[in-house]
């Protein structure tokens, strides 16, 4: 609400001048010169400013009052009573307040309707009073919610308060009056225990309160925290009562904001959505649920009575088991105090039950005694022991082997029989007393009859006894046995208390809930068992007489066992059952908040992260990490509602468990109550408490999110600006000193380069020019490389000036390609800126002409009316010029009547004169309809110079769209040129990479070479030393024997000093990194005597590598595979282009990876496996498999030692399968032997072996050569060293590439390959051809070209040539240009689709109805289908076997329907042949009869050219054809070669040789019908099956006319009128008839004027002129044709006369209707045209529901109605012929069954709509609806046979009732569910029935509507679809039926004819 702007001092300063003024006005100086009325104004604005004034302070005193008042939780027991009556009077006072405030506006009003010159003043505090006034009525709503919130805040803790004490004194009570001990009397704990049952009754009566105290607590607000002095350590959440503004600032009712400060009272400082800061009133908050202390409070008194609960099960266990305790201590007493003497007084039964009693209270006293406070386990074995003593102590008296004395021996021997004695002497006694009680008969003379009779009932009630027995006791083991399983049952249904949030606990929970369930239905046969043995019981029970009655049994105590154990039993089943069906919901609902809330706190803590580190990392990032700052904010921001249903939520899932806990404990509640025993309960944590706490931790945390974020929002942008600027001037910075850094680098190394090379070239020509002689042949050596290097970089010099002449000439392409799109957006820039304002004029110009044409409309009917009323006057002037003339002759005649005739003759004079100022007017009335009519001839002109310019305009968008199409054309040879050239330059680069590579192989030939010479020319230069410092010293030598010869030889020996090299510079490049000469020589690949030449410079590292290259490389590997025509590739691409199969490709990448790298052949490189990947040369889902592959060559990795390992040693430790450890170890053997990652070189397999790098198994496996790869071409497994034998090299690179196989030569199909051999088999080529082919004296293109409509192309019809226009049009764009209809249209698209392609005929591009979709070419509604019907392309897929099968396959499969497959296969035929779906090509009907895609009886129908097969209509004729007539009547484009269906201009006079106009087209058709079968038939199909004879098929034949009235031009020039039969070709001449009185010139000018028909008027000619025997009757009603003379028809066989007798013939005209048939049609008014309801609702005159109740009338009365042909169809029929759309047809399906029948499920019977409803499968509305339908068409439908049956019937049957019936027969209590589309008004549909025009030729009704309401009321729908009428009127138009309405009166009776009709639509 917006603040008060205006403050109340304001009013005071204002109001205090005003009384200034006006005082002054009292001045006699001052009033002289003031007038009256001014001083009345003052005054008045005086007394209404005071006014207004004390409204506005009254106002702003209540508002204070208000808003400074406390609504926190201090006192507010007695400040709620107050404030609620405070709160009364307020109200009363508004509303006393609103009606002085209601005349004060008033009186206002009248002061500003015045024009009170101080009327803004009034009304500015007008404004201020009324909005005061709304805020201080916001206030009131706010404060009716305290008061709310507040009472119910003060009543939840006073009853939790009060529960808690009540709660409290029941412990107080159980604790102290129920004390008891060991030594408590057996008599008090009975009383106690009684007691404690009682008190158990008084303690649940608090559950109830409880509960509802739980379920209260969760809406309690929070009212503490409105205290200013409670502090919370978490942000607290507030809520908007009402709408609030500030500053442009607001918060809206409903939203919610964290308080951040609320020390004022009455305004809060609030943070509200967006972040934003603003004072609220307090009044205006509400801190919302949940409350944690009401929540808390009540969760404590709930576990406060859990407590009690808890402590009575202990107490009550406590007495139970001391009770139990206290009968055992007395039975052990009694026993261990008998002796011998006490024990002869006792018979054995005595005893013995004494022994009994012990076991059941010691068995007691253990099973109470579990659980009690009052004995543990020490007690329990001391019970134990005295127990086990007193057992003792029985035996031993009762033992004979324990006494030693004879006497006392012989003393319990007599004691034994005497207790002997006495029971027999006890059962002879029973014996006696019963025969004397029972045998005393009466004996007389029979007497020994009697007792033989009587004996016998003994032994009859004896066996009854018997039989009674053995039932009782089968009854009471199946009672035993079945309370067994339910105690055991319940007990484990106890024994959950609770839920788990556990979702594995829930499932395995449910699990055991259904294995009890299934345990239990096992086990029902006992519940069986127990009631059948109960009845034989009773059954027996009755059977023995009254002279047994001593051995009755009561079995009613029984029976009610039985009943007790039958409903617990049932109890458990129906708890299982509830249970498992409440965890199946909780688990759904804890499952959905689980996800919801894992997620929420997983993304949470996720933005908090992201916070965090953006926030710390803010001065260190760049700007996108700003841009994911305020991409977090708005992520925070959308997170509101996922919070709310998490919270929604939990709180579903808290109350589900809730609810679940509460059944649990009612059920054990009863249990305890049904067998009084208590149940034993553990207070557990209620999960709802937790999900609950959960939600709650969520919101927090999301606020505190959302409120961080917004805060750290405020200052974010401020700072990016200059953090971004800074970082700008740091990175250029560090770019320029890094810039000098390497350019001084460069220069430094450029001139030690320099200074390098100037020394090492004078060392080298120095050396060259001392050993120039011997170095000879090293010269020529090196002028030959040095050749062959400058020819080798002249080659590449030439390559790169190709490569640089590609690159000018790609760059010019480029440039061109840049400026001809510029040109075209320029083009299409301007195109569309013309087609704008072209649209925008023409749509101008249409609304001034449309304007114009009303005004037209009204002038001409004034013009008329004036013209009328003109000529009624010049006639009543004539008649009074005659009667003028009449009375000057009757003057003259007789001068007694000259005061009469004179009197007279001036009324007439008078009269004339008035009518001849009436026609002076009325002549200036028609000048201005002239200059009207001028102005609208001048607006005429005005709008044809607009049509002039509008196709002006037309012709310049054509040459747009054809300089376009240009550009298109041209853009499209230059985009593919650039294509060429990008294939072209990347094969030049490929071709570049390789000579590069090739060079650079070269160069290192060349360098190996020069340093090879090099160290041969430095050995040579050593020997040549050596041999010169030999001469000279042999020359010394010499010189001094010669000088002293006399003297003894002295040898000097001189030591030279050899040089030493650094073996750590020795390093030699391995398969994966260096290795050091040493290295080598300890594994054996070069040997001591090479080390030393190595180490002493005698041999160089290049030289012995020479040597040593298969260890340190390998001969190499396969790189990849070559194919003809696709060159060298990598194993990756050949996989994806299915020239090696997966497995094997990946086994060769196994082995490149084994062997150290992977390669890419193309490119000539070798790379690591992670590279290879992210280049894409392997796929990423083989980069796992790769690098465990790769580890062969770098080592696995042990993980306890760290070491590396071999693939071997892998194998070994399990690390690697034995198979893929000898698959990688093969490859490396075939390459150069074992691959050592340490060292990284290939080593003999037996160095292998002793270098432990395989074992002796490896070893043996690789010398078997196994087979671990696949051949590529065969699939067969190979070894590797086969396959690289198998492999080529490739000449420059050298590299290994295996053969790919050979791909058959394969053409472009309409969707795939198609291969030579298919072709072949097709026999659309032979064998010569393929011979001429792999001669090459054809190509392929000359075969492409050949059968270039067989394989991709299509001759079907491409589009639309419009001859009006001059166009080419697509049919989609024809149709929605309003000259095609819809479904016209959809019939050439599918025909199109079937054929192959949708075509563009004006870019002549094929396409797919995808591609077609996405140009446009199509809508939306059509893509489906045009998807349905492109599977007559592709295939369509078998159902039952999931093969591809053909359209003829599919038609005959019924996964087509028959005519519409009929329709496509003609549109195939016709446009090149059958589509083979699976070989993608076309085929001759030949060939498709061997294939099966066609037979015999489908060639027939095609071939058959009636009128069922021609399934395309013609727009121009409005005929139905075949599509190769349609195709006939078809043009050819010269540019492009498509076929085009001309479209003519009806515009010009269309002139024809032999026929100048058709007329219109009129079906007959005749039915016949099978008496077998009952089926109908066509006229053809009975004549196959010889039902009808050859001349009947003629005569029949000629009934089913296509009549068509036709203009020739006769030889002497005369036009004369004929109709022409099209089907027969029979005329008939019109004049020719009239002339031989054949029909009357009556009947002729009746057909011209409309009154009759066509068919009509045919029927009259024919009726006259055919001499057949059989009469066919023409009537529209009656339409049974009848045989005059059966016998004179002479059938041609006796077959075929016989069934001919018993056959019916129909001749039907279109379908009939009659006066009961539903609304078919709807009928615009405005285009006066008959249409689809569907169209009606497009077109936005019909409503959605009303068109949907009228489908339905139709649907649920035998089908939806086709108004073009009359039929009803099924809704699938209805749909395909475009009738209805899909989303139509499923809201339709209860309709339709309403007609066809419901099923039941259980009897499988068809119900009707009336059963339907009263079995309640239909919804009672609806099914009323339907039935209202049925009723006023002629009665409800019987689902049966289709039969309607009236409402006795209905009644008799049960379908109705009374009520029901009655409110059906009265119309007046049917639905009004339509809305007249008319009159716009709710009717019912008995009333749009009455309201329907019917047409004549057909009797169809059809409702008017129109968009414009009749009674003046604009249509409610027709807004939505604007434009939907101009789009289709004209092409509905175009077909429509020609008619005339009558609406001469006002009333709404309309007379509709039709003069002619058409056939089709």
């Amino acid at each position: 609400m917006i603040e008060t702007t205006r403050a109340p001092r304001t009013v005071r300063c204002f109001t205090f001048k005003l009384v200034l003024l006006i005082v002054g006005l009292n001045f006699p100086s001052v009033s002289q010169k003031m007038s009256h009325q001014r001083t009345g104004q003052l005054r008045d604005l005086q007394t209404i400013i005071e006014e207004i004034f004390r409204a506005i302070m009254w106002v702003n005193e209540k508002e204070e009052e208000e808003l400074v008042f406390d609504w926190g939780d201090k006192n507010i027991d007695q400040y709620i009573p107050r404030k609620q009556e405070a709160y009364s009077r307020l109200m009363r006072d508004l509303e006393e307040k609103e009606k002085d405030l209601n005349k004060l506006k008033v009186k206002a009003d009248g002061l500003l309707n015045n024009n009170h010159p101080a009327s803004d003043k009034i009304e500015a505090y007008m404004d201020t009073l009324q909005t005061q006034w709304s805020w201080l009525l916001q206030i009131t709503k706010c404060i009716h919610v305290h008061l709310k919130e507040n009472a119910a805040y003060s009543q939840f803790f006073k009853e939790a308060n009060e529960t808690y004490a009540k709660l409290q004194k029941q412990h107080e009570t159980i604790r102290n009056k129920f004390t008891c001990d060991k030594n408590t009397p057996l008599e008090s704990l009975s009383d106690l225990l009684k007691n404690l049952e009682k008190e158990k009754a008084r303690i649940v009566e608090n559950k109830r309160q409880v509960q509802s105290l739980v379920n209260k607590s969760k809406s309690i607000v929070r009212l503490k925290p409105r205290n200013p002095e409670e502090k919370s350590t978490s942000p607290v959440i507030v809520q908007a009562l009402c709408d609030f503004k500030q500053d442009q600032k607001g918060i809206f009712k409903g939203n919610e904001g964290i308080l951040k400060d609320n020390s004022q009272r009455s305004k809060w400082l609030v943070t509200g959505p967006g972040g934003l800061d603003m004072m609220i009133p307090s009044v205006c908050l509400l801190i919302p649920p949940p409350n944690p202390l009401s929540i808390g409070l009540a969760n404590k008194n709930e576990q406060y009575y859990d407590a009690i609960m808890a402590i009575w099960n202990q107490l009550y266990i406590n007495i139970k088991s001391l009770i139990s305790w206290q009968y055992c201590v007395k039975d052990i007493n009694y026993i261990n105090s008998l002796t011998l003497s006490m024990l002869s007084n006792m018979r054995p039964e005595e005893y013995r039950s004494i022994m009994k009693r012990l076991e059941t209270h010691y068995q007691e006293f253990l099973r109470t005694s579990q659980g009690s406070e009052m004995f543990g386990e020490d007690d329990r074995r001391t019970i134990q022991g005295h127990v086990d003593q007193a057992q003792n102590h029985y035996d031993t008296l009762i033992g004979c082997e324990s006494v030693n004395s004879s006497p006392t021996l012989q003393f319990l021997t007599y004691l034994t029989l005497l207790s002997s004695l006495q029971e027999i002497r006890r059962r002879l006694e029973l014996a006696e007393s019963g025969l004397t009680r029972h045998l005393h008969l009466p004996l007389g003379e029979n007497s020994l009859h009697e007792c033989s009779v009587h004996i016998q009932n003994l032994q009859v009630g004896v066996s009854l006894l018997v039989w009674l027995l053995s039932a009782l006791k089968g009854l009471l083991q199946s009672l035993m046995q079945a309370e067994d399983i339910i105690k055991v049952h319940e007990a484990r249904l106890t024994e959950k208390e609770t839920s788990s949030l556990d979702l594995r606990e829930v499932e395995n929970y449910r699990s055991v809930l259904k294995q009890m369930k299934s345990e239990l239905e096992l086990k029902r046969d006992l519940l069986t068992n127990m009631e059948s043995e109960l009845s034989k019981a009773v059954h027996w029970n009755g059977q023995i007489s009254d002279s047994f009655h001593k051995c009755d049994i009561d079995l009613n105590k029984c029976s009610d066992m039985v009943n007790q154990l039958s409903d617990r039993w049932r109890r458990i089943q129906t708890q299982i059952d509830s249970r498992v069906w409440d965890l199946e919901k909780q688990e759904k609902q804890l499952l959905h908040y689980q996800k919801g809330s894992v997620s929420l706190d997983e993304w949470i803590d996720n933005a908090r992260k992201r916070q965090d580190t953006l926030q710390a990392l803010f001065f260190t990032t760049n700007i996108s990490s700003r841009q994911e700052d305020f991409a977090l904010h708005t992520e925070i921001k959308g997170k509101k509602e996922k919070v709310e249903d998490v919270q929604k939520n939990a709180d579903t899932c808290a109350g589900s468990i809730k609810d679940y806990e509460m059944q649990l404990a009612a059920y054990s509640s009863g249990l305890e109550t049904l067998l009084n025993i208590p149940i034993k309960r553990t207070m557990l944590q209620s999960p709802a408490s937790v999900v609950r706490q959960e939600a709650t931790d969520l919101q927090t945390r999301y606020i505190e999110l959302l409120t961080r974020s917004s805060d750290y929002y405020k200052f974010l942008g401020e700072l990016l600006k200059n953090m971004e600027e800074l970082k700008m001037r740091n990175t250029k910075i560090e770019m320029l000193e890094e810039e000098l850094r390497r350019l001084k680098e460069e220069l430094q190394d450029r001139g030690l380069k320099n200074r390098s090379l100037e020394d090492e070239l004078g060392r080298y020509k120095l050396e060259l020019s001392q050993f120039k002689d011997q170095l000879i042949t090293v010269e020529e050596v090196k002028r030959t490389t040095a050749m062959q290097a400058s020819a080798a970089k002249e080659s590449l010099e030439s390559t790169h000036g190709q490569l640089q002449d590609l690159n000018d000439q790609l760059t010019r392409i480029k440039y061109q390609l840049e400026e001809e799109k510029r040109k075209r957006r320029l083009a299409e820039e301007r195109y569309n800126s013309q087609q704008e304002e072209y649209e925008a004029a023409v749509r101008r110009r249409q609304k001034e002409l449309e304007e114009l044409n009303w005004s037209k409309i009204d002038l001409e009917k004034v013009v008329k009316d004036k013209e009328r009323e003109l000529e009624r006057l010049k006639l009543q002037l004539e008649e009074e010029a005659g009667r003028r003339r009449n009375a000057e002759s009757d003057i003259s005649k007789t001068s007694m009547m000259v005061h009469e005739s004179q009197s007279q003759y001036n009324e007439i004079v008078m009269e004339r004169d008035s009518l001849l100022s009436r026609l002076k007017l009325l002549e200036q009335e028609k000048s201005r309809y002239q200059r009207l009519e001028e102005e609208l001839n001048r607006i005429k002109v005005t709008l044809d110079t607009e049509l002039r310019n509008k196709q002006r305009l037309l012709d310049e968008k054509n040459s747009v769209l054809k300089e376009f199409n240009l550009i298109k054309s041209q853009y499209d040879i230059k985009d593919g040129q650039i294509r060429q050239c990008e294939s072209e330059r990347d094969r030049i680069d490929r071709e570049r990479l390789s000579l590069k590579n090739e060079i650079e192989r070269l160069m290192r030939e060349l360098k190996t070479v020069d340093e090879r010479y090099k160290s041969r020319l430095t050995v040579a230069e050593k020997e040549a030393l050596e041999l010169a410092h030999i001469r000279d010293s042999l020359e010394r030598e010499i010189q001094r024997l010669k000088q002293r010869p006399s003297t003894l030889t002295r040898q000097t020996q001189t030591d030279e000093k050899v040089p030493t090299i650094d073996p750590s510079k020795l390093l030699f490049d391995g398969v994966r990194h260096k290795v050091t000469a040493h290295q080598l020589c300890d594994c054996g690949i070069i040997s001591k005597s090479t080390l030393e030449d190595l180490l002493k410079g005698r041999k160089t590292v290049t030289e012995v590598s020479q040597d040593i290259q298969l260890h340190l490389k390998g001969t190499g590997v396969i790189a990849g595979m070559t194919s003809p025509g696709q060159g060298k590739m990598p194993f990756t691409e050949a996989k994806n282009r299915n020239l090696i199969k997966p497995e094997s490709a990946l086994m060769l990448l196994e082995a490149q990876a084994a062997t150290g790298h992977i390669i890419d052949p193309t490119y000539y490189e070798k790379m690591p496996v992670d590279t290879a990947c992210s280049r894409g040369i392997v796929d990423t889902e083989d980069r796992d498999t790769l690098v465990t592959a790769e580890a062969a060559s770098t080592g696995f990795k042990d993980p306890y030692s760290g070491k590396v390992l071999s693939v071997g040693q892998a194998c070994k430790l399990g690390r690697v399968s034995k198979d893929t450890a000898l698959r990688l170890l093969q490859a490396q053997e075939s390459v150069g032997g074992i691959l050592d990652p340490a060292l990284s070189v290939f080593l003999p397999k037996d160095l292998a072996l002793d270098r432990k790098l395989i074992d002796e198994d490896l070893y043996w496996a690789l010398n078997k050569k196994p087979a671990c790869y696949l051949d590529p071409v065969s699939g067969e497994k190979i070894s590797y060293q086969d396959l690289r034998k198998q492999s080529v090299a490739e000449p420059v690179s050298g590299l290994l590439l295996l053969r790919g196989p050979e791909k058959p030569l394969t053409f472009k199909g309409l969707r795939g390959e198609v291969t030579v051999d298919e072709l072949i088999e097709s026999e659309l080529l032979d064998k010569t051809d393929l011979d001429k082919l792999n001669q090459g004296k054809i190509t392929s293109k000359e075969i492409e070209d050949k059968l270039k409509s067989y394989l991709y192309g299509s001759t079907c019809i491409a589009g639309i040539y419009d001859e009006a226009k001059d166009r080419i049009m697509p049919f989609y764009q024809a149709m929605k240009s309003g000259l095609l209809m819809r479904g016209t249209t959809l019939e050439l698209l599918e025909a199109q689709a079937a054929s192959g392609f949708i075509v563009d005929p004006v870019n002549n591009v094929f396409l797919t109805v995808e591609e077609a979709s996405k140009r446009g070419l199509i809508g939306n509604e059509f893509k489906a289908k045009l998807m349905s019907a492109e599977k007559a392309v592709t295939g369509y897929t078998d159902p039952s076997t999931g093969k591809v099968i053909s359209l003829f396959q599919a038609i005959e499969k019924d996964l087509i329907e028959k005519g519409h497959g009929i329709r496509l296969l003609e549109a195939q035929i016709a446009s090149g042949g059958i589509i083979d779906p699976k070989e993608s090509h076309r085929i001759d009907v030949s060939v498709a009869y061997k294939r099966g895609y066609f037979d015999e009886e489908m060639n027939e129908i095609l071939t058959y050219e009636g009128d069922d097969t021609k399934g395309f209509f013609d727009p121009n004729t409005k005929e139905n054809l075949t599509y190769l007539q349609l195709k006939d009547r078809c043009i050819t484009d010269s540019k492009t070669g498509l076929i085009l269906l001309p479209l003519r201009d009806k515009s010009k006079p269309q002139t024809y040789s032999s026929e100048s106009r058709t007329n219109v087209l009129r079906k007959r058709r005749v039915v016949i019908v099978d008496p077998d079968t009952g089926l109908e038939m066509s006229v053809r199909e009975a004549y196959h099956k010889e039902l009808i004879d050859y001349d009947t098929f003629l005569d029949l034949s000629e009934q089913e006319c296509e009549w068509e009235e036709i203009t020739i031009t006769g030889s002497d020039g005369a036009a004369r009128l004929v109709i022409v039969d099209r089907k027969t070709g029979t005329q008939y001449d019109i004049q020719d008839c009239i002339d031989r009185g054949v029909i009357d010139k009556k009947s002729f000018d009746q057909y011209r004027s409309g009154t009759v028909s066509l068919t009509q008027f045919a029927d009259m000619i024919t009726s006259h002129t055919n001499s057949s025997e059989m009469n066919i009757a023409a009537s529209n009603v009656d339409d049974v044709m009848t045989c005059s003379s059966p016998t004179q028809a002479a059938p041609s066989s006796p077959t075929v006369r016989k069934r001919f007798n018993s056959i019916s013939i129909t001749v039907s005209p279109p379908e009939m209707f009659d006066d009961q048939s539903p609304v078919g049609a709807i009928f615009d008014t405005e285009t006066l045209e008959k249409i689809t309801i569907n169209e009606g609702l497009r077109r936005g005159i019909v409503d959605t529901i009303t068109a949907q109740r009228l489908l339905e009338a139709q649907a649920c009365t035998g089908g939806i109605i086709n108004p073009a042909t009359g039929e009803r169809l099924s809704l699938q029929d209805a749909v395909h012929q475009s009738v209805i759309d899909d989303n139509l047809a499923s809201k339709l399906k209860p309709a339709q069954k309403a007609y066809v029948g419901f099923e039941d499920v259980k009897t499988k019977r068809k119900m009707s709509a009336a059963e339907a409803v009263k079995e309640t499968w239909l919804p009672y509305e609806a099914g009323q609806r339907f039935l209202e339908f049925q009723y006023v068409t002629g009665g409800l439908v019987n689902p049966d046979n289709g039969r309607r049956i009236g409402i006795e019937e209905a009644i008799r049957r049960g379908w109705l009732d009374g009520k029901a019936a009655q409110k059906l027969q009265d119309p007046r209590n049917h639905q009004k569910n339509l809305t007249c589309p008319k009159t716009k008004l709710k009717i019912s549909y008995k009333q749009a029935m009455d309201s329907c025009m019917v047409e004549e030729s057909n009797g169809m009704k059809m409702l008017q509507a129109s968009s414009v309401s009749s009674k003046g009321i604009s249509s409610p729908y027709n807004v939505s679809n604007p434009g939907s009428r101009s789009g289709s009127r004209a092409g509905s138009r175009t077909g429509s039926r020609r008619g005339s309405v009558d609406y001469s009166t006002s009333t709404s009776t309309f007379s509709y004819s039709f003069s002619s009709s058409s056939g089709t639509y």
